[in-house]
């Protein structure tokens, strides 16, 4: 069950990783006009901040996918010459700081977001976009980064404490 568990989260995250990281397209084209509208046309065009918006939604939603891979900032002056079994107690006491940190964050994230979708939020700009998908795709992308840390937690628990095999009577 553990297993199924492990790769689901990892699959999940896997994939939306991918898939997120084509925003880096339309995030570099819409940079890319507002640099020649502001700098060479010397008329910007002041609804090309939008560019924040799916910047934001490439980080948050690229997250998990991040701590799928070990790409977090970590201390590896410590851990790189940490054996397995050391790395993943290492992991492990730090493990309630980001269920905390991570938690704490998905709570307020889920408030906002429903309160952003009861008034129909709208972002102030030219645009008049709205904002509530951008605050409800930030909260999906901090909880995907947390099951991935609740799956990273259960496989260190794996190292840590190995299941002993079943001894057998003949």
């Amino acid at each position: 069950m553990a297993e199924s568990f492990f790769r689901f989260v990892d699959n999940l995250n896997e994939w939306t990783g991918r898939i997120v990281s084509w925003l880096f397209i339309p995030l570099t084209l819409i940079v890319v006009a507002d640099v020649f509208t502001r700098y060479v046309l010397n008329k910007p065009w002041y609804y090309l901040d939008i560019n924040v918006q799916v910047m934001g939604i490439l980080v948050v939603m690229g997250a998990g996918y991040c701590y799928l891979h070990d790409g977090h900032v970590s201390v590896d002056i410590l851990v790189t010459r940490l054996s397995a079994r050391k790395r993943a107690i290492f992991d492990m006491i730090l493990f309630p700081l980001v269920l905390g940190t991570l938690g704490s964050l998905l709570w307020q994230l889920i408030a906002g977001a429903i309160k952003a979708i009861e008034i129909s939020e709208r972002y102030r700009s030219i645009l008049d976009i709205p904002i509530y998908p951008y605050k409800v795709l930030v909260a999906v992308g901090v909880f995907l980064m947390l099951l991935q840390g609740i799956s990273n937690f259960m496989r260190n628990l794996r190292i840590v404490f190995p299941a002993k095999p079943e001894s057998t009577h003949d």
